[in-house]
């Protein structure tokens, strides 16, 4: 994806004006100059940028934004379904935002790997949604980043579930802590190197490499994880693409006990309030809250109903939650969905 205007190193008042003549990204700028009776205000923003930053707006200084233009922002961002009814329901109906950032936490062949691919299927197949940054009409290619932090990426899942999407996905297998950083620090050179449009970046599974790297020594992990927080925040701002971030459970002792039935059930009347409440207990990341810090939504998945002896990812069903969102109402039960 284009660099958004919004985090580009000009003045707030620059901002503001490429914004109301609808001026998103650095892509529209550019076009905007090629065109005829070029805009003397845009040829002088152009300008400014050239001396300030690089080919594509590539500069990591600190910007102020108004209020004004955060919501202008957050308004015409782009959203694509994920093609999953239960996920999109939870979502407000809209899917995944460009530039939002999701983490999903589940119990071991809960439907991570198998969602993760699924998303990657609903971004490849996206492009015709986005116009016009994406060619429009299905002009344009849409691609999708996974990154294998665990070895769980299956090519025979792949070839069942995302079929004429593989050469749209491209997966980076991840071993240690610093091979994440350094890719999450040269996402610019990864973008270049995959081609096309990026919209969608999967890690799967973040907290592995940390743990495989420093299994007893958790202030490094945690110093380490923080960064790469930051840096997958910048991506999905940068790039203004989708990021899911997939994290390790909890064991399940170790859980908090659900609320009452009554706050189990859906607002939108799909939940299930009527499961046991040992049952109901939903996973949390083992890393505590230092991915949904960053998040715009955290989602838990678990085994549904009658899949427990399993993986979903072999024709069971998996049960998914919107546990926290800073933009919809969080999801009072879990909804089936059919693997």
């Amino acid at each position: 994806m284009s660099r958004s205007v919004l985090s580009l190193p000009i003045p707030a008042s620059s901002q503001e004006w490429l914004v109301r003549n609808g001026y998103r990204t650095v892509a529209d700028i550019d076009e905007g100059c090629t065109d005829d009776g070029k805009d003397a205000t845009l040829l002088r923003i152009k300008s400014l940028l050239s001396t300030s930053t690089g080919p594509n707006g590539d500069n990591n200084s600190n910007v102020s934004n108004s209020a004004w233009l955060l919501v202008q922002q957050r308004r015409t961002q782009r959203h694509f379904l994920t093609r999953i009814d239960a996920l999109d329901g939870l979502l407000g109906g809209h899917g995944l935002r460009l530039g939002s950032i999701v983490e999903v936490v589940g119990d071991p062949g809960s439907g991570q790997t198998q969602l993760c691919l699924q998303l990657c299927v609903a971004a490849t197949a996206a492009a015709h949604q986005l116009s016009p940054e994406f060619g429009g009409g299905g002009a344009g290619t849409m691609r999708a980043v996974y990154v294998d932090c665990v070895g769980a990426f299956s090519a025979t899942a792949a070839e069942r579930l995302c079929q004429d999407a593989l050469d749209k996905i491209s997966v980076f297998r991840i071993y240690a802590a610093h091979e994440l950083i350094a890719l999450l620090s040269s996402f610019d050179s990864v973008c270049r190197v995959v081609g096309g449009s990026v919209g969608l970046l999967v890690v799967n599974t973040v907290s592995w490499p940390f743990l495989a790297s420093f299994p007893d020594n958790i202030m490094r992990r945690q110093t380490l994880q923080a960064a790469a927080a930051a840096l997958i925040s910048q991506i999905a701002s940068k790039h203004n693409i989708a990021v899911v971030i997939v994290s390790q459970a909890k064991a399940a002792s170790s859980r908090q006990p659900p609320h009452s039935n009554a706050d189990r059930s859906s607002s939108s009347g799909t939940g299930n309030s009527n499961m046991p409440a040992a049952a109901s207990r939903w996973p949390a990341s083992m890393d505590g809250d230092i991915w949904s810090r960053i998040s715009t939504h955290r989602i838990a998945l678990r085994r549904g109903a009658g899949s427990s002896t399993q993986p979903a990812s072999l024709g069971g069903s998996y049960d998914v939650a919107l546990c926290g969102s800073s933009e919809y109402p969080v999801s009072q039960g879990y909804i089936p969905i059919n693997g």
